[in-house]
This record gives structure tokens, C-alpha cells and sequence, in this order.
């Protein structure tokens, strides 16, 4: 073949390449397919993730195309999400202390990485995951807990607001050992706070210094946030309205008298 032939032949492969990209649109509110299977297999079964596997190739199939990036991968993720939403919601007592619950929620997080974005709607059923994570009510617990290393005291810039008399310098956020879960709790009441200006929430993208996982704990965690706040009705705008106690040297004697408060109890636990 003559060099002007080859020159062609590569000229018309990278105009179809590039026809193929210009095809592949994403919309800035992408349509989360519904996953249209009936499924009997028994939720959290071992043949429950099969299935997801399975389910996630069909529809990646089905959206295949020709050019190198189809977005096939995308649309599968969201028709797994859909399901295993859907699934949960049918089933809201399975999941605990179920063997597989952490398959569960290492799926899930999965399928939302490998979705690229969230919904409004994905975004707030982080709520109804976080409620799995076994945190107890009172902070006495969680300092055992976290003397015990199973949760970590982890800074809580973003949520000490003052909220109906309570003091937000006084709330302290501790994070599960896989950096799935977050509790917050105030040390004045010795309770765990929930309301939406300060609770914590489900990460589906862990944070960390690493700057990959930053990314994406930026992506699917806190910029989600920041576009729909914590829970419907309250906004980004309507947190960062109230005053914040971080920062205060109340906070910051506050912070020390639990860390001591944990070491002591880690004392009493002899794990040192």
C-alpha cells in the first residue's frame, strides 16, 4: 500500500472515531434506566451478586457500539444502582447484620463509580445507607468504639452549626473504619446529632490525601452535597447560612478533651 493510501486509509479511520465521539453525548441529567429484569433470586444471596454481574453485562451489551467510548459501561452501572435501590427499599430489614451486607455496599459503590455521576435521587439515598452503619446513639458508646478502632474521630469543619440552641463547636464527626459511615455526635447532650445541617452521611467515595481518591470523593461525596445539601428542603445555601463553631477555641479545647477521653478509655480497655 502507498503512503497516500495509508495516509487515507488513517485520515478515514480518525474521522470515524471522531463521529463516533461526537455521537456519544452525555446528558448534564443522565437518564438512570430502570432495570427492567424480575429477579426471585433471594436479596444479598450469593447468587443475589451473580445476578447484578450479570445484569450489568446485559445492558452493557445491549448499548455497545462501535466506537471506542460508548458510554455502554455507564448506562449498565445505573441499571444496577436502580435495582439495588429498589431491592433494598423492598427489603430494609435484610441488610442488617447480614453476612453479605458488605458485598452489598462494596457493589453499590462500585456501580457508582463506574457510573461517572449521580442523581438528586442517588444522592439522598446515601441517607438510608448510612442508617446501616451501626453507629450508637449515645457518644460514650462511640468513644468505646473508637478506642477500640473500629470508628475514627475525624474532623467535623462541616458540621458545627448551630442549630436550635444546640452548640455546633461542641459536635464531633467519627467515621467508620472503611471510611463508608459517618456519626455525628454533640458532647453537651452526649447524643448523636441528626438533624440536616449537621448529620453525617454515607461516602460513596471515601476521602483520602491520595489525590485520586480525593477526586473522587470530591465527585460523588461533596460536590453533590454542595449542589443538593444533606437531605430535600435544605440546601448548601441554607448550611453555610448559620453559624459555624469550628475554629473557636471552644471547638478546639472540645476536640482535645475527646481525644483525651478516647486514650483514657483505651487505657481502661488495656488495648495499649
Amino acid at each position: 500500500m502507498s503512503k497516500k493510501k495509508a495516509a487515507i486509509w488513517i485520515s478515514l479511520v480518525i474521522i470515524m472515531l471522531l463521529i463516533g465521539w461526537l455521537n456519544f453525548k452525555t446528558p448534564s441529567n443522565p437518564v438512570w434506566l430502570e432495570s427492567g429484569t424480575e429477579d426471585n433470586t433471594s436479596f444479598l444471596s450469593d447468587e443475589y451478586f451473580i445476578g447484578l454481574n450479570d445484569l450489568f453485562e446485559k445492558v452493557r451489551d445491549d448499548h455497545k457500539k462501535w466506537y471506542i467510548v460508548d458510554g455502554s459501561s455507564e448506562i449498565a452501572a445505573r441499571a444496577v444502582i436502580v435495582k439495588m435501590m429498589q431491592d433494598l427499599e423492598s427489603n430494609p430489614g435484610a441488610l442488617t447484620n447480614h453476612e453479605n451486607s458488605v458485598r452489598y455496599f462494596e457493589t453499590f459503590d462500585r456501580n457508582i463509580r463506574k457510573a461517572g455521576s449521580i442523581t438528586e435521587e442517588v444522592h439522598f439515598f446515601r441517607n438510608t445507607l448510612n442508617s446501616y452503619s451501626g453507629a450508637p446513639v449515645s457518644l460514650d458508646d462511640m468513644i468505646t468504639l473508637a478506642a477500640e478502632g473500629k470508628w475514627k474521630l475525624f474532623s467535623a469543619k462541616y458540621h458545627r452549626y448551630n442549630h436550635e440552641g444546640v452548640k455546633g463547636a461542641l459536635n464531633l464527626k467519627f467515621i467508620s473504619k472503611d471510611g463508608r459511615f459517618e456519626a455525628v455526635y454533640n458532647s453537651e447532650t452526649g447524643e448523636m446529632v441528626t438533624d440536616p445541617f449537621n448529620m453525617g452521611t454515607y461516602n460513596y467515595a471515601p476521602g483520602s490525601i491520595n489525590p485520586l481518591k480525593y477526586y473522587k470523593h470530591y465527585t460523588f461525596d461533596k460536590q453533590p452535597w454542595k449542589k443538593w445539601g444533606n437531605e430535600s428542603g435544605v440546601s448548601f445555601e441554607d448550611i453555610m447560612s448559620l453559624e459555624s463553631g469550628h475554629g473557636s477555641s471552644e471547638e478546639k479545647n472540645n476536640s482535645k478533651e475527646i481525644k483525651r477521653w478516647i486514650k483514657q478509655r483505651k487505657e481502661e480497655l488495656k488495648l495499649e
